[in-house]
């Protein structure tokens, strides 16, 4: 079968284009419905949710400001003096004075041992004493052998011996005086002078007795003393490490005793601030237990050496604690005020952002941002100082911080 074209008339022809328009036009909007339907699961772009979209921010200029120039470090407060305090002697103890956190002045009592023992050994040794001293006649603030009895009676025989033999001699000499009585004049001078040698070095030995008799007479008087045990300076007790009926001997401390006022702490200095640090310096001290405060301090001592391991000088300030408000063992941080002064900028609060212990700043510049660690000086509510990271004049962003990041493009508003 023979299919051919069928030629409508002009006529035809022209009066069926409107209706072929409109099947068109309905066939155009049907596909476009279609293809809505299709996507409508799609997600839709949002401008302001792009990241390649410019993010509107108020921006601020970083202002320059000059600052006193300090070194700044942290450690921990030490007691000035501690000693873990022990009896000179050993004894049984009778009676404690003292408990935790009570103050003392240097000699208070702290402890009392059984003084019994010690009174008998020190009047022993003092009747030993007495009994020295009256061998050597009493006086013995300037000692002479010479000026003592045995010693005067000796000396008394010698000359009467000598005397005898001189005699003896004038009468052996012109023959009126035997051999034998001659000799035995010679044999009494010569005893009498060794027994004289003998006294002086009798009163001698007397003496040096007498020196021992007082030093242990000494002794027994200081370890009566020592049975009661004293503060050796003026503190606070920190713990009590005995009771009463116990037995201590002088290797066993029996309290803990701490110098509270002042305090001491420790400093690092960098090796390349070394020379800015020097003994008189003012610092000032801050702990986390009052905030508010700050407590004045001095530079007291300097070490000589150079730690090798972290290449830093140990300095150490003194801090005043006469109320008794800081304890030992604080953790502190401290500023040196090193005497110059140093540059930083002045940046709104606003400007930046801190999270995780660290400070960050977006700087923009030529539209774009860059981001910035920085070091912090020091801050109030309403501004920020910054020691290093941004320098005068750059523009920092003060809106949509958490927006912003490295290469975002900003709209300043």
């Amino acid at each position: 079968m023979n299919h051919r074209h069928l030629r409508l008339p002009h006529r035809e022809r022209t009066a069926s284009r409107p209706a072929l328009l409109l099947c068109l036009a309905a066939a155009t909007l049907s596909g476009v419905a279609a293809c809505k339907r299709q996507d409508a699961g799609a997600p839709q772009v949002n401008p302001s949710n792009d990241p390649a979209a410019p993010v509107r921010s108020g921006t601020a200029a970083a202002q320059p400001r000059e600052l006193p120039d300090g070194l700044s470090a942290s450690g921990t407060l030490m007691a000035d003096m501690q000693s873990e305090v022990t009896p000179l002697v050993a004894g049984r103890v009778m009676q404690v004075l003292v408990e935790r956190g009570a103050r003392v002045r240097e000699g208070d009592p702290l402890v009392r041992l059984r003084e019994v023992d010690f009174r008998t050994t020190a009047a022993q040794a003092q009747a030993t004493l007495a009994q020295a001293r009256a061998r050597l006649g009493g006086d013995v603030s300037h000692f002479d052998p010479e000026a003592t009895a045995e010693v005067r009676a000796a000396a008394a025989n010698r000359d009467l011996a000598e005397d005898a033999l001189r005699r003896a001699q004038q009468l052996h000499s012109t023959g009126s005086m035997s051999d034998a009585d001659f000799q035995r004049a010679t044999t009494s001078a010569t005893a009498a002078r060794e027994q004289y040698r003998s006294a002086v070095n009798s009163m001698r030995g007397a003496y040096y007795a007498y020196q021992q008799a007082s030093a242990v007479a000494q002794q027994a008087g200081r370890a009566l003393d020592d049975s009661t045990i004293r503060a050796p300076f003026s503190g606070e007790i920190a713990e009590r490490k005995i009771n009463v009926g116990e037995y201590v001997t002088p290797q066993r401390a029996v309290v803990t005793l701490v110098r509270t006022d002042p305090l001491r702490m420790e400093i690092q200095v960098p090796q390349e601030r070394i020379a800015a640090v020097r003994v008189g310096q003012t610092v000032e001290v801050r702990v986390d237990a009052y905030p508010d405060r700050v407590f004045p301090a001095t530079i007291r001592y300097i070490s000589a050496a150079v730690r090798a391991d972290s290449r830093s000088l140990i300095a150490e300030a003194i801090v005043p604690n006469g109320e008794g408000t800081l304890r030992p063992g604080l953790f502190a941080t401290a500023r040196i005020a090193l005497g110059t002064r140093r540059t930083a900028v002045s940046v709104p609060a606003r400007a930046v952002l801190s999270e995780a212990g660290a400070s960050r700043v977006f700087v923009v510049v030529n539209g774009r941002v860059q981001e910035r660690v920085v070091t912090v000086a020091d801050r109030n509510d309403n501004e920020v100082l910054i020691e290093r990271g941004v320098a005068a004049g750059e523009r920092v962003a003060t809106e949509n911080l958490t927006r912003l990041g490295d290469g975002v493009q900003v709209v300043e508003q």
